[in-house]
């Protein structure tokens, strides 16, 4: 006898016929949405380094998502105190403007990308997507970097007027990315050709 014989269950409705959407061709689930996150699972790489301080702000560096050709840059940001009005609410580090935050990033090989190109503008691109709400004094950012970079010097640039962050730069380790792109797994092998 199972757990669940002879249990009550509630009368329900004769429900609707389920509808079904099959995943498509590879390229064409994510866009420019955000990585393959349909397809792959990501390698992490944790690094942790706090990146940026404002009087009421600290951003941190909390690693690595590897993709099979791009990477997220995570990040964290945490305050002690926030502001609640209306032009500054939710749109919390995203506000169109001279105070809003801006990311950059220069490659070993001398390339630089920011939050501000223009997508399309260049073949190298730095874009936030999916950030997860958070909590009231607490928010991840995730910045997706278009390919994975080359062992050698990463530098994270930031600048938040609106927080009281001057430009700040700091040394990301990029060792092992090209490794870790390699162990991404791939969770339906059997669809890739299609």
């Amino acid at each position: 006898m199972g757990f669940f014989d002879g249990r009550a269950v509630p009368a329900e409705h004769e429900p609707d016929r389920p509808e079904f959407v099959d995943l498509g061709p590879a390229g064409s689930g994510h866009g420019d949405d955000g990585p393959p996150a349909d397809r792959y699972l990501p390698t992490v790489l944790p690094r942790v380094a706090q990146v940026a301080e404002g009087p009421r702000v600290r951003v941190v560096f909390t690693g690595w998502e590897v993709w099979p050709e791009e990477v997220t840059l995570c990040l964290q940001i945490f305050w002690r105190r926030r502001r609640t009005d209306e032009v500054y609410g939710d749109a919390w580090y995203a506000r169109p403007g001279a105070g809003a935050l801006r990311v950059s990033l220069r490659l070993a090989d001398g390339r630089r990308v920011t939050t501000l190109d223009e997508s399309g503008e260049r073949p190298l691109t730095l874009r936030e997507y999916g950030t997860d709400p958070g909590g009231a004094f607490h928010r991840p950012v995730r910045l997706l970097l278009s390919e994975v970079p080359d062992d050698g010097p990463l530098t994270l640039t930031l600048e938040w007027p609106d927080e009281g962050i001057a430009e700040t730069a700091a040394a990301l380790d990029t060792s092992g990315l090209g490794e870790a792109a390699r162990r991404v797994v791939e969770i339906w092998p059997e669809r890739s050709g299609l």
